[in-house]
């Protein structure tokens, strides 16, 4: 006998592709992921949000996270539930994400809770999405990364209250991006062992499975996103143990110059990035960075960056495992959980170390602008001098 399908809201639009109800995904490959991710600032750098939500089809999953970061300070809420029956609800505890006017604009909140902090941004584009291609990763036969992602420069409305002080957004006077992707992901659930460096064997749950093989040389990559007065920059970028410039690992390609959609400009691929980051003493932890874009027209965009002391750390999230948190992790019926964590002490930064969002304001030929640099240094890199056992 067939299993009986569930229709959800979203079988009512006329978006359908297979001959599938949205309740079933592409793959039944229990890495299967759809998420959505806003970061914003002030233009003071006094206060930063970060939201994210991720469901898990194939693992009857959905899970969240929202941060408050202030200069030297960061406060995180972590939410996960069980996904079914509610498929079509962007809501885990106090968290919710909303879909306002697709693409330009969203919402998302954080209500009251335990950890003293919540929020009520809007985020609002002038950009088009820039789309990425699929990229995908492959070991010993299996596909342990093919995603696709977009990602979209903006501005912020809305505030932000942190132990009853009140925090406020404005358009004029705030930058956020929006990072939309779907597809298999290895940072889903408890990876295998080995997978990722600085991670704790004994907090493994999900046994059975072969071990990574060793970890390759030092590498540094990430994502960066810059916006200016009349144009911005979405980069993608991997370097080598030396500094250099590599290929990304998953075939995904460098990144784009954009335009506001009203200017009608297309936007026109990076072909190649050259950059330079300046690491913090004996860590891992970006300072700033300078680089020159070369454009596929020919041109090129010289870049310079500069910290503002407004830092969150993805493994608070749920990224790479933390505190027995994992994305995706089944956590039961509903779980609700967060910390404050101080900054200035080095052992907190040890245990958040792995892929950053540092706030930024940055200069190109003559425009200021602000954005955020994401980086994350793994291993030996001599060509930074940053030895394997350098964490925060």
């Amino acid at each position: 006998m067939s299993e009986r399908l569930t229709l959800t809201a979203a079988d009512e639009y006329f978006c359908h592709q297979t001959v599938q109800t949205f309740e079933e995904v592409q793959s039944t490959d229990r890495n299967w992921t759809e998420k959505s991710y806003i970061v914003a600032f002030d233009d003071s750098a006094s206060v930063m949000v970060a939201f994210g939500l991720g469901k898990y089809t194939n693992r009857n999953v959905m899970d969240g996270f929202a941060a408050v970061a202030l200069p030297g300070r960061l406060t995180n809420v972590r939410a996960s539930r069980v996904l079914r029956p509610e498929l079509d609800t962007l809501k885990v505890g106090p968290l919710e994400w909303q879909i306002v006017e697709p693409p330009f604009r969203n919402r998302v909140l954080c209500e009251p809770n335990a950890q003293g902090i919540e929020f009520d941004v809007e985020f609002m584009s002038d950009y088009r999405p820039i789309v990425g291609n699929a990229g995908r990763r492959r070991v010993n036969g299996i596909t342990d990364n093919h995603t696709i992602r977009y990602f979209q420069p903006g501005v912020a409305r809305g505030e932000v209250k942190v132990d009853g002080r009140s925090y406020t957004f404005t358009p004029e006077k705030s930058w956020a991006y929006k990072d939309r992707s779907w597809g298999v992901r290895t940072m889903t659930g408890v990876p295998r062992p080995g997978s990722f460096h600085f991670d704790r064997a004994n907090e493994f749950a999900e046994t059975g499975l072969e071990p990574s093989g060793g970890h390759p040389p030092g590498i540094l990559h990430g994502y960066l996103n810059l916006g200016f007065e009349t144009f911005s920059i979405s980069c993608l970028y991997t370097q080598g143990p030396d500094g250099a410039s590599l290929p990304s690992p998953t075939g995904a390609g460098e990144g784009f110059v954009i335009y506001p959609a009203a200017t009608g400009k297309p936007p026109i691929r990076i072909a190649r990035s050259e950059l330079v980051f300046e690491f913090w003493p004996g860590s891992r932890r970006v300072k700033q960075m300078r680089g020159t874009f070369h454009l596929e027209d020919g041109t090129q965009k010289s870049v310079e960056t500069h910290w503002h002391g407004l830092v969150w750390y993805f493994r608070a999230g749920g990224y790479f495992g933390f505190r027995g948190w994992w994305q995706g992790k089944h956590m039961g019926a509903l779980a609700v959980d967060g910390e404050t964590l101080d900054l200035s002490v080095k052992a907190v930064r040890d245990e958040l170390y792995a892929c950053e969002e540092i706030a930024v304001s940055c200069t190109c030929e003559g425009e200021r602008g602000f954005g955020v640099l994401e980086p994350w240094a793994i291993g030996a890199l001599p060509g930074y001098g940053i030895k394997m056992d350098d964490l925060g």
